[in-house]
């Protein structure tokens, strides 16, 4: 099965990106996240004009994270559809935009009653399958195997690079640079305990870089063991090498690269 058919490219014509979760704008275009907004692909809907009384549209229902001024989802599905899927959050049931739309990107809530009953769903296993229970939470998720076949493998960095695009946040939080202005890289602590993925703008410093990558895994800085940036260059955890922290940082991290965050010895 080729990739196009597992989503859709994005209209816009300056844009044309495949994307996995394509966004059905109300002029029956598919756009990415960031071209989905009427405002930002010149959108042709127009609503329907009554020929008896003339009733202002309502406007574009506005994501629920503060200071975000993307339409949410919701906005975009019929109110009186039939078998209507609903675009709000299953735990809090607010409605946010296609980059908030995850629990985990908008700092959800969980409900109580929702919590209480995993809760109580985790001890009624534990009580009844011991065994089961501990290795099922010491079990690690397992990690994709990477082909070796030339095209397998052009094939399936494109497709981790794409799934990066939609979970990647920025190591700088106040930045806003544009899509071809970002770097995307998995980063890891040098124990593997935490794995994850981040966007960097492009012309950034790798030192001032690593200084934003430790604030948000939350590492010191110590004189007595300072902290070093390693760029995966193998498929064995072993194949790494260091970066230089006076160079660029896209000099030295690829787009869709892996780095780990460790400490000199």
């Amino acid at each position: 099965m080729s990739m196009i058919q597992v989503g859709a490219t994005c209209s816009q014509p300056l844009c044309k990106e495949i994307d996995f979760l394509p966004i059905l704008c109300r002029c029956q275009l598919y756009f990415c996240r960031e071209h989905s907004p009427a405002d930002a692909h010149a959108c042709s809907y127009r609503p329907p004009e009554s020929s008896a009384v003339s009733v202002p549209s309502s406007p574009l229902q506005r994501c629920a994270v503060d200071k975000c001024n993307k339409p949410s989802l919701e906005s975009f599905v019929s109110s009186d559809a039939q078998g209507r899927i609903s675009a709000t959050c299953p735990e809090c049931n607010a409605s946010f935009c296609a980059e908030h739309r995850h629990p985990t990107s908008h700092s959800c809530q969980i409900k109580p009653v929702a919590v209480r009953k995993n809760e109580n769903a985790r001890a009624l296993l534990a009580k009844n399958f011991p065994s089961t229970s501990t290795q099922g939470t010491a079990r690690r998720t397992p990690t994709a195997k990477i082909p070796t076949d030339p095209v397998k493998l052009a094939q399936f960095r494109k497709l981790e690079l794409m799934k990066m695009k939609h979970s990647a946040v920025p190591v700088d939080p106040k930045d806003k640079a544009t899509q071809d202005e970002r770097v995307y890289v998995k980063v890891l602590l040098d124990d593997e305990s935490t794995e994850k993925v981040f966007w960097v703008r492009k012309s950034l410093g790798t030192g001032r870089a690593l200084d934003l990558l430790a604030s948000q895994l939350k590492l010191s800085a110590s004189d007595v063991s300072p902290l070093q940036l390693l760029r995966l260059v193998g498929p064995n955890p072993e194949d790494r090498e260091l970066c230089q922290n006076d160079q660029i940082f896209s000099t030295q991290c690829p787009d869709g690269g892996t780095l780990i965050v460790s400490r000199c010895v």
